[in-house]
């Protein structure tokens, strides 16, 4: 059942960094390490100030432990339906979005969306900025 909270706790997590620690099975990392690990990748993914790195790590820790303390109370009680473990990863991923947006920039945000799987949506355009793809079919209909 820990393998559960922790391969919930993961998912949760915004994949890729976090896929190094569930290699590692010997030593269960920290929701602070994660946090660091994420924080740190997400600095030099999305370009992120030092101001906006100590509020995306404080927001993170928070988040991640509370998502482990969630988990935890759901297996202490017995509960073992996967589809539950699913939704409580995904109010806690919704609290991390909402966070987040007041945190970074509009083209930081998006990036975000991007990594972690939920911007489909949005591509960049000829400048580097992320647009929503109907909007730069409208520009390229314009500007032909």
């Amino acid at each position: 059942m820990k393998k559960i909270i922790l391969l919930s706790a993961i998912f949760f997590l915004a994949l890729g960094s976090v896929s190094s620690f569930a290699q590692n099975s010997d030593k269960q990392p920290t929701p602070e390490e994660m946090a660091e690990k994420e924080t740190k990748n997400l600095a030099k993914r999305l370009n992120l100030t030092e101001a906006q790195e100590f509020y995306v790590d404080s927001i993170l820790v928070a988040n991640y432990v509370g998502v482990v303390a969630a988990l935890e109370d759901l297996k202490n009680s017995g509960m073992q339906d996967p589809e539950t473990y699913r939704r409580v990863n995904e109010q806690w991923q919704q609290k991390n979005l909402a966070a987040l947006k007041k945190v970074l920039d509009e083209q930081q945000y998006i990036g975000y969306l991007r990594y972690i799987g939920k911007g489909k949506d949005y591509k960049k355009g000829k400048d580097g900025k992320w647009y929503l793809k109907s909007e730069l079919k409208k520009q390229n209909k314009n500007s032909q």
